[in-house]
């Protein structure tokens, strides 16, 4: 009983520590910026200036994934080796990886790929290293600390700030990053929340996490980005789908029913003018203007299958095509500034060539496969699926999420690490 209570406290302490830890490092990497909701409010960067920054990068981020990289060494060091390649996602791991790390010889700007792959490099080996010193359920308690801590310090920067205004039409919630990483933020709170609440027996400690659902699907909602809130209800659905039993999931269907015709005949016709504002999550007629264009990303993408089609194979090297060597270019076609091509799977098309963007949907496929098959077994991986579904989602729109240094994208990877290179459930149990 004594060894069990020590075993206790020490994962506890382990936790608390890792907390901490990464807390600090995705705080610097991210970076956390305490003046980004003034910054918002002021208007986008123009294109000299995102130039500008593309080419100085940011010393605190550097120093950031330095200080990952060697925890996550220091991890590897003092993890019992349980890896093995499981097939076939191991595989298409080591390849698309590979093709990434290949690209560096044909890429357009050598520096800028180099850069983007080191830091996605150290993000796997961090990955990596977290698969094998933490359970499914530690994983998941780290997420609620890290993303819940950043929501707090959000919603207190911008109380401080005074810029917390949910009525105008151009707020949006962001605290201390970009809007859609909040909503992302927000979106894996709440989704880790849940899955703790229904694992969780004692009564306060659920309550307590029912809570925290629901204060981080209001501020996934006042984030306003759409793709973030569709990705979370899809997840959060599936998840709460495959948990729950069947006389509550017909009573749901049939609530769901009754609200759809209760509404059609209270609103009539005006039912479709409330849809059109629900579609912009209130985010102004600017919004809805350019909701036939996705805020502008048809023409991007237009442009950038343009560029894949001179270089269908290979591509211009990993994320090489909004360097600073392009940039300018490509917002003068597009009419816009973007930071990047804002669809994970396109990205992968212009920057690793077909190769490479089959070997990224080909492992996602494979680890989604692997997940659902081991949820057969074993109900806690449901949550592995549900987090997946949500990253593939959110990856038809955005792609920062698969290369950026955020907390949501290392726990994205630390999943797929597990079914990729780990053994199932059962080694965490010997």
């Amino acid at each position: 009983m004594d060894d069990a209570q020590g075993m206790n406290d020490r994962r506890g302490l382990l936790i608390g520590a890792s907390f901490v830890l990464l807390l600090l490092v995705f705080g610097l990497t991210t970076p956390f910026d305490f003046s980004w909701p003034v910054k918002f409010q002021e208007g986008f960067f123009s294109t000299t200036e995102v130039i500008a920054f593309m080419e100085q990068g940011n010393l605190w981020r550097r120093i950031g994934m330095v200080l990952l990289a060697v925890l996550a060494l220091l991890s590897l060091s003092r993890t019992k080796n349980r890896y093995r390649l499981n097939m076939p996602a191991g595989w298409l791991l080591i390849l698309y990886l590979g093709w990434m790390l290949f690209s560096l010889s044909w890429s357009i700007d050598v520096p800028f790929t180099l850069r983007r792959v080191a830091i996605v490099a150290i993000l796997w080996l961090a990955a990596i290293a977290a698969a094998a010193r933490f359970s499914l359920r530690e994983l998941a308690l780290l997420a609620v600390l890290v993303t819940g801590t950043s929501l707090v310090l959000a919603f207190a920067n911008e109380l401080r700030l005074g810029t917390m205004e949910p009525a105008r039409d151009f707020w949006r919630f962001s605290g201390i990053f970009h809007t859609v990483a909040m909503g992302w933020n927000c979106g894996l709170l709440a989704l880790s929340a849940m899955f703790l609440a229904i694992e969780e027996q004692r009564g306060f400690r659920r309550f307590i996490l029912w809570c925290i659902v629901v204060v981080a699907l209001v501020f996934l909602l006042l984030t306003k980005s759409r793709m973030a809130v569709v990705a979370s209800i899809v997840s959060i659905g599936l998840y709460w789908y495959r948990v729950v039993s069947g006389p509550s999931k017909m009573f749901l269907v049939l609530g769901m029913i009754i609200v759809c015709c209760l509404a059609y005949i209270s609103l009539g016709d005006r039912l479709l003018d409330y849809g059109e504002e629900a579609s912009t999550l209130g985010r102004g007629e600017i919004a809805r203007e350019s909701v036939g264009t996705l805020t502008g990303r048809i023409p991007l993408w237009k442009e950038c299958f343009k560029w894949a089609a001179e270089r269908p194979i290979q591509g211009y090297g990993f994320n090489a095509l909004t360097s600073p060597k392009n940039i300018e270019m490509i917002a003068r076609n597009v009419g816009w500034v973007p930071n990047s091509i804002h669809s994970g799977y396109i990205d992968a098309i212009v920057g690793l060539g077909y190769v490479g963007a089959v070997a990224m949907i080909s492992f996602l496929v494979s680890a989604l496969a692997r997940a659902y098959n081991l949820s057969r077994r074993h109900p806690e991986y449901i949550f592995v699926v549900s987090v997946l579904v949500w990253l593939c989602y959110n990856l038809f729109l955005e792609a920062n999420l698969m290369t950026r240094p955020l907390f949501m994208t290392f726990f994205c990877m630390t999943l797929l690490a597990r079914l990729a290179l780990l053994p199932g459930p059962e080694w965490e149990r010997n």
